[in-house]
């Protein structure tokens, strides 16, 4: 059952990525290197408040729901309620980011105003997602996700034969299609009950806000050290260096989705399941990750200026030194969930922050070298938290071993060959049109 999970939650992630490589080569010729780096500055600012504007209760949710403290849609009314104060200092907090990054550009400051409108939106989307990973609906996970990077794609791919496309519109189309996501979170959340859940429990209001404080210095951390370097590097690397650096991030991320759907299920397993089972997720999650950047490390010089363009040609070595740090992302991931999924929130912080203060430091003391200083950096940072990560999991025993979760057993790959051949067996006996 781990395994199909991970896969279904793994395939549906990537399409997520995938999404956004067949928007960024139209983008990227759209805009060209300057202002694919300004598109860069309106848009994730948002999305990455979408993350650290729940203040840590997206996790506190999955807590909370995993262990059958919170009901689904008593999930969903604290998701919706929290989502409106919660919106509110995004837009105040992000005005105020704006004034730092867009210092020089009053005309696209003014622009990026109205679009923190949205900050709200995608605040609401993260808390779902929290709700739904802690009921363990991964169906419910991929809907939040996958639609609104789908329809987003159709959008602006459209937009960019059919019209002229500015920053501001392709920016626009990016943040609105979270719409659909939060449409379809609600839905999962309100008209799936589970049985155990009648009547549903009292909202245990004090541990929700006690959990999530824990968990938030981990969360503020890791969206940083994912995302601050792009936040902030238009004005410490430049708008051409940060072009660069976008495309090279694309690539490089792609991956990620393997540790983002291993974290989904290892925070929405039920407690009391044998822990090398439990842990399936991750060893194949971490094995998976070194496969695929690999891969992606070796084509990047021949398909980076393919798909993107010869003017985005610098960008190939910051993919290389980001196919790397996501490896080390991936076990960051990985520890750091066992550490929630177990209740020890303030380990997990620790060794978030600690990689994210390394990391920040060093994305300034390297800017000079442009996008690939920038990807050293970020290296270096996952590269602490997973050091981190990894003693604190021995010290607090959250998990049996260290190779338990990092080293498939030899069952694991008897497991996926078994279902590979049924795989191959079902589609032996389909009938041919």
């Amino acid at each position: 059952m781990s395994t199909r999970k991970l896969a279904a939650a793994s395939l549906a992630n990537l399409l997520i990525p995938v999404s956004g490589l067949l928007v960024s080569p139209f983008l990227s010729r759209e805009l060209g290197p300057d202002n694919r780096g300004l598109y860069a500055a309106l848009t994730l600012p948002i999305v990455v408040y979408g993350w650290l504007g729940t203040l840590g209760l997206q996790d506190s949710l999955s807590f909370h729901v995993r262990g059958g403290i919170l009901g689904r849609r008593s999930a969903a009314r604290v998701s919706l309620f929290a989502a409106v104060p919660l919106g509110l200092l995004g837009i105040a907090v992000l005005g105020v980011l704006g004034r730092f990054v867009f210092a020089d550009d009053a005309r696209h400051f003014r622009l990026y105003l109205i679009l923190v409108l949205l900050a709200p939106l995608h605040v609401l989307s993260n808390l779902l997602i929290g709700a739904l990973t802690g009921a363990s609906d991964i169906r419910g996970v991929n809907l939040v996700k996958v639609l609104p990077a789908l329809a987003r794609a159709g959008l602006v791919i459209a937009a960019c034969l059919a019209f002229d496309l500015d920053t501001f519109w392709a920016a626009g189309l990016f943040l609105v299609s979270a719409v659909l996501g939060v449409g379809a979170g609600l839905r999962r959340l309100r008209v799936r009950p589970g049985p155990e859940e009648t009547p549903e429990p009292v909202v245990p209001r004090r541990t929700l806000v006690t959990y999530a404080l824990a968990c938030l210095p981990g969360a503020l951390a890791a969206v940083s050290s994912a995302r601050l370097d792009q936040i902030v590097g238009l004005p410490v690397i430049g708008a051409r260096q940060l072009g660069y650096y976008a495309v090279a991030v694309s690539v490089a991320e792609i991956p990620m989705v393997i540790a983002t759907a291993a974290r989904t299920v290892l925070l929405g397993k039920p407690a009391g399941d044998d822990p090398r089972r439990v842990a399936q997720p991750a060893r194949l999650a971490l094995a998976a990750a070194v496969l695929a950047c690999g891969f992606l490390a070796a084509f990047a010089a021949f398909a980076v200026p393919l798909v993107f363009g010869r003017a985005f040609a610098p960008a190939v070595t910051p993919t290389v030194i980001l196919c790397l740090a996501t490896v080390l992302y991936t076990a960051m991931t990985l520890f750091t969930a066992v550490l929630l999924a177990a209740g020890r929130a303030g380990w997990s912080s620790i060794a978030l922050v600690a990689g994210s203060a390394g990391g920040v430091a060093l994305l300034f003391a390297l800017a000079p070298h442009g996008a690939a200083g920038a990807a050293l950096a970020s290296l270096a940072g996952y590269a602490i938290s997973v050091v981190v990560a990894a003693v604190a999991v021995r010290r607090t025993g959250a998990a049996s071993s260290l190779r338990m979760l990092t080293v498939p057993y030899r069952e694991d790959i008897g497991i996926l060959q078994d279902q590979l051949r049924r795989r191959g067996a079902r589609i032996g006996r389909q009938p041919v049109a």
